[in-house]
This record gives C-alpha cells, sequence and structure tokens, in this order.
C-alpha cells in the first residue's frame, strides 16, 4: 500500500500549529510554574498573554488550511472539513468564554483575593487535550491510499 500526500502546504500548516500549540500548552505552560522565582501574579500573567496570542495564531492557521482545503477540495472528504469546524469550535468557545473567564480569575488571584476551584479550568484542560488530539488525527488524515490502487489479496 503506498500513501500519498493530500496537500504538502496543508500538512506543513497543520504540523507548525500542533507543534506550537502543544509547546504552548502542554510544555511553556506547567514549566512556567517551576521557574525559581516567578510569583504566582507572574505566572499567570504569563499564561494570559501566551494563551491569548496562542488562540489568535491557531485561528489564523484553521483560517488558513481552510482556504487551502478549499482550494484542493477534491483531495478532502466532509471529514476533513468537519475537524476544521470542530477545532475552529473549540477556539471559539475558548476566545469568548473559556479564556476571558480564566483571565478575570487570573487577576483575582494576583490581587490576592482567595477563590474557590472552578471546574471550567477542568474544562479548558480538556479542551487544549481535544484539540491536540484532533490535531494528530488532521496531520495522519493528511496521507491517503490511491484510490485506484490495484489490491489483491
Amino acid at each position: 500500500m503506498k500513501l500519498y500526500l493530500k496537500n504538502p502546504v496543508i500538512l506543513m500548516l497543520f504540523c507548525l500549529m500542533a507543534g506550537m500549540f502543544i509547546t504552548v500548552s502542554f510544555v511553556e505552560t506547567p514549566l512556567k510554574f517551576q521557574v525559581e522565582g516567578i510569583t504566582l501574579s507572574t505566572a499567570l500573567g504569563l499564561g494570559k498573554l501566551m494563551f491569548g496570542i496562542s488562540t489568535k495564531i491557531q485561528a489564523l492557521f484553521l483560517i488558513l488550511i481552510l482556504i487551502f482545503m478549499t482550494i484542493s477540495q477534491n483531495h478532502y472528504t466532509k471529514f476533513d472539513f468537519t475537524i476544521i469546524i470542530v477545532l475552529l469550535s473549540i477556539l471559539v468557545l475558548e476566545q469568548f468564554w473559556m479564556l476571558p473567564v480564566l483571565d478575570e480569575r487570573a487577576d483575582l488571584i494576583s490581587s490576592g483575593k482567595p477563590l474557590a476551584p472552578t471546574p471550567l479550568h477542568d474544562c479548558f484542560i480538556y479542551a487544549e487535550t481535544s484539540k491536540a488530539i484532533i490535531l494528530i488525527l488532521a496531520v495522519v488524515l493528511q496521507f491517503k491510499t490511491q484510490p485506484n490502487e490495484n489490491r489483491s489479496y
């Protein structure tokens, strides 16, 4: 079985997006809390900045991917486009609901106000984990077998 690439530009964009996203969400975020001398307020401020920028860059990547997929749409299925819609939906939820609420909580915590834990932080973690899994799936789906390949079993 030979694998063929649907579109190298889209694969590159997915890989760049996944690399940036995984670095920010799963490497930089936990590590900043381990830096000696960094205050909680500084770490929370850095998190607000990084996630705010990261979601905007991810949206840009997805828009570019959608444009290139539309240009070469004969290589893509409805499922491929559905993946983009799901990723965009998660980003919209994060950008306009989760992050504003979590940013407000970070500001309150930074100002010294004690707050009870919120399940929204867990929901954000689940959303980020879901995006990582979906991005890996999207990268894998950039490869296909030749449709007219003669197969004998």
